[in-house]
């Protein structure tokens, strides 16, 4: 293919004026802005082989996969000379998350957007996340990026999301294409999440590893005293039976809350007075996105569970869960005991969101009425094993295909497979290549029912169509639509990149593209360099990581910008 030229110059005033803030943005860049430039400028720093750099849910703490995977880490005598790096948002919140660790010397805890954080997610050698880090990340070839995520999806997301098709799908799909492991919990969020929801046939070049979840280890096997004794110094009591209400995330993105506060306030009171207080006591648990605002309520003290407590060591001592499309209770079946699904919005939720999970098919009592949930939350506290019983064909047909691979050593098999190969001797360094493929099939052989997914279709031409969302007008909105028409997506594998975006005629737009295309976006650098050949290198790794694509097209007007990335992307073909 031909080297792409620009149709749109930049004119002689916004040259001079892109120079002028090259000049200047050192004096006023904000410090958000700063700590981007910071991270763009440690990539030239060498990578720290034994440093492991963890985020878990934004930063909220030591929690999820990623702590799962931690504590197995530092309880391995072969990894002690390795440097755990944790980011956490608010050091005060997550205090009595991570003051259990503050002790050692080889756990290092940073401000997330701190310069010490850029620094650090720049440099080290291991990235384990369990959902994104920003826009303006770029895995670096000699780092090792394992994405766990945080749960078997029940409800619809990526770009089958009814409503947020784009925004719910971007961040993800750019960081599960660029990760060089992801993990599954098994063969329903391989196909359902992965291939299905974020469209990761034909581009993903990394591994996905079908191996159970770190987390649910220690729903295996528990430590309840350990347990107890943390709830107990954040005053909350464990003299009694537990009943947790965990609810999931109702809203749009990030911070649009959809909750009546005084109402669930109120839901959780009535829950308890249906229950006999003298053996039972119920607890709240809130999705991450809702906890940030429900801890500033101090009326909610008495039964909020903070977020520092891990949720799944958590629920080694919860003896009833309460939930509703969540995705807590995929965890919970492992423990074998009663759940209740409340779902007061199911036909709006159906309708304005979608459910892979039939309703039909979950393990309890699925009502919209409170006075139904009470009952039997008053029969489940009398008689469990009679409600157990009702429920359970469903609890054990759910179980079957959601919880084979959890056996209590999800951590071993990702240490083994990710880890592993740094212990061979010297004289096998050239196995080093081959030995996360050795332990994938050792464990597909000699273990019942666990197995590694055996690889993504890569059968299609693979297309990247750019479109410049900025500098195009209707009628080329009409050129990508008649284009899309005649591509055959039986033949052809296509990915739209298009410039970030906020009005709603776009995202109504892009909406309306057919299913099959995988829609990626670029955000701008908040600060100014040089355009050269190195620098669209480093931009086409941070907007599509490691992707390889047959051809490229550019549909409407293109910048000079688009068309040095366009050309740098022709240079990996």
């Amino acid at each position: 293919m031909d080297k792409i030229k620009p149709t749109i110059r930049s004119s002689a005033k916004t040259k001079i004026k892109r120079l002028v803030k090259r000049i200047l943005q050192p004096f006023f860049i904000s410090q958000k802005d700063y700590g981007k430039k910071v991270y763009f400028n440690a990539l030239k720093k060498p990578v720290k082989e034994n440093y492991i750099f963890y985020e878990a849910f934004a930063g909220l703490g030591i929690l999820d996969n990623p702590r799962a995977i931690f504590k197995a880490l530092l309880s391995d005598a072969r990894f002690s000379d390795f440097v755990h790096v944790w980011a956490i948002d608010d050091l005060e919140l997550a205090g009595p998350n991570t003051q259990e660790f503050s002790s050692l010397d080889n756990v290092l805890i940073v401000k997330r957007a701190s310069s010490a954080y850029y620094e650090f997610l720049a440099t080290c050698g291991y990235l384990i996340a369990n959902t994104t880090f920003g826009y303006f990340f770029e895995k670096r070839p000699e780092q090792v990026y394992i994405n766990t995520w945080h749960g078997v999806p029940t409800k619809y997301m990526g770009y089958e999301h009814a409503v947020e098709r784009v925004e719910n799908a971007r961040g993800p799909a750019r960081h599960f294409l660029s990760a060089d492991y992801l993990l599954s919990s098994n063969r329903f969020m391989t196909d359902i999440m992965y291939r299905r929801s974020y469209k990761l046939d034909e581009l993903f070049e990394g591994r996905l590893l079908e191996i159970g979840t770190p987390r649910i280890d220690c729903l295996i096997s528990p430590d309840k005293k350990y347990v107890y004794e943390k709830l107990n110094r954040l005053g909350i009591q464990t003299d009694k039976k537990i009943i947790l209400y965990a609810p999931t995330w109702k809203g749009n993105l990030y911070d649009r809350l959809d909750y009546d506060i005084n109402g669930l306030k109120q839901l959780v009171c009535r829950f308890a007075d249906a229950v006999n207080r003298d053996e039972y006591r119920i607890y709240l648990r809130v999705h991450y996105f809702l906890y940030r605002i429900l801890a500033k309520d101090s009326s909610l003290r008495d039964f909020l569970i903070p977020f520092t407590v891990d949720t799944n060591e958590l629920l080694s001592v919860v003896d009833v869960l309460i939930s509703d499309y969540s995705s807590i209770f995929f965890d919970y079946l492992v423990t074998g005991k009663p759940m209740i699904f409340y779902v007061p919005d199911l036909e709006q939720y159906e309708i304005g969101r979608g459910l892979y999970v039939p309703t039909d098919t979950l393990p309890g009592l699925v009502s919209s009425e409170q006075e139904e949930v009470c009952q039997a939350l008053s029969l489940i506290t009398k008689t469990p094993d009679e409600y157990l019983k009702t429920y359970q064909k469903r609890y054990q047909a759910m179980r079957s295909w959601c919880t084979y691979n959890e056996d209590g050593k999800s951590c071993k098999r990702l240490i083994d497979i990710v880890f592993k190969k740094l212990f061979l001797p010297e004289e096998d360094l050239a196995l080093r290549e081959d030995v996360s493929e050795f332990y994938l099939r050792q464990y597909q052989r000699a273990t019942s029912g666990i197995y590694a997914f055996e690889g993504f279709c890569q059968n299609k031409t693979r297309l990247l169509i750019c479109f410049n969302t900025r500098v195009n007008q209707d009628t080329h909105y009409d050129e990508l639509l008649k284009y899309l028409e005649t591509v055959d997506f039986e033949k052809t594998d296509v990915t739209l990149l298009v410039t970030s975006f906020k009005d709603e005629k776009n995202k109504q737009y892009f909406n309306r593209l057919p299913a099959e295309v995988r829609i990626l976006v670029w955000y701008a650098l908040p600060f100014c360099i040089r355009e050269t050949k190195k620098f669209f290198a480093h931009e086409v790794r941070r907007t599509l990581g490691s992707m390889q694509f047959d051809e490229i097209k550019m549909i409407g007007n293109v910048t000079k910008y688009w068309a040095g990335f366009a050309n740098a992307v022709l240079s990996r073909f």
